[in-house]
């Protein structure tokens, strides 16, 4: 197993265990997520940096705030993992909910990661005119798969809204997916999303997913659905580095067995191993020039990729929380 990897994961059990004693009230799986981040960040773990960013938040929202739902541990963490200024950068976050909300997007308990997402793509580009090509992009979507397609899917559009995939490509993803054997709904949909990402055929695409989902199920690490759409990012690296399967591979396996993980179940894990093994591919190839030159998908593109994958894992981790609170 990839040394590099495995100290990334004790460094990220380190994280949790120190999450986990400051913060008893909060979701676990709230917690391994905050975990991740900021090991993804190699930033360390300060109780009160992260106390600072959820004080923000609640000073700068209303009572009845979405942003102090189930996403405030997450984004708070996800901002102190960016910034020093965690108070500056919440200000954006908020601006870019009042953007999407004047684009048509509703209030919903999914709207403070879909402004977080805003706020992570607008560079150069207008946030108002993102917000309101993400927005045509959610109601075609919508119309395609009315019943799975919501609120936790305005992420994604905003995704979509930069990149210059044609949508077509994600319905075709969807359905060839579907014959392939993987069950249709929203992280399959998700999945979709993240594969259109790539400049690859449909069909090697989703050849290489068929080929994730038959690995994991031979070293008995089945993928249930509700994780479709960690297989994305691996996916669209494997193309430049066919390695990188067995390192997330065997990364999964690793934390399935350690103690703190393995309640979590197999997906969450999966996930984990996911978003640990592409980081450390994309930030050594971002750091060679040789690298950067060599590879086929444009690293906007791979950034793009990226994060969506946390986009997917937040929401993934919050509905898994609330579905065991409740």
């Amino acid at each position: 197993m990839n040394e590099g990897l495995r100290n990334k994961a004790d460094q990220m059990l380190e994280r949790y265990m120190k999450i986990e004693k400051d913060f008893i009230w909060e979701s676990n799986l709230a917690k391994h997520f905050v975990a991740l981040i900021m090991t993804q960040a190699d930033k360390s773990y300060s109780k009160d940096s992260l106390k600072e960013a959820i004080d923000v938040i609640n000073q700068h929202s209303g009572v009845f705030s979405n942003f102090r739902g189930m996403y405030r541990l997450m984004l708070a963490g996800l901002m102190v993992a960016e910034s020093d200024s965690v108070e500056g950068t919440f200000s954006k976050i908020l601006s870019c909910e009042n953007t999407l909300k004047d684009a048509g997007f509703k209030s919903s308990t999914h709207l403070p990661l879909a402004s977080y997402a805003l706020y992570k793509v607008s560079g150069e580009e207008s946030p108002r005119l993102i917000a309101t090509k993400a927005k045509a992009i959610y109601q075609e979507m919508k119309a395609a798969h009315p019943w799975i397609t919501s609120g936790d899917d305005y992420s994604m559009s905003i995704m979509l809204a930069v990149s210059n995939c044609e949508l077509s490509r994600i319905e075709s993803a969807y359905q060839l997916l579907n014959s392939r054997g993987f069950y249709k709904g929203n992280e399959l949909q998700r999945l979709s999303h993240i594969l259109a990402l790539s400049n690859r055929s449909v069909e090697d695409l989703v050849d290489v997913c068929v080929k994730m989902k038959d690995m994991l199920k031979e070293n008995k690490m089945n993928l249930s659905a509700s994780f479709y759409a960690t297989l994305g990012i691996i996916a669209l690296i494997y193309f430049e580095d066919e390695n990188i399967m067995s390192d997330w591979i065997d990364l999964s396996i690793y934390l399935n067995h350690q103690k703190k993980y393995k309640w979590l179940g197999k997906g969450m894990n999966i996930m984990l191993a996911s978003a640990l093994v592409s980081e450390q591919w994309i930030d050594e190839t971002l750091r060679s020039e040789v690298a950067k030159l060599s590879i086929s998908i444009s690293i906007e593109a791979l950034i793009s990729a990226q994060i969506a994958a946390i986009i997917a894992a937040t929401s993934a981790s919050a509905a898994a929380g609330a579905a065991a609170s409740s």
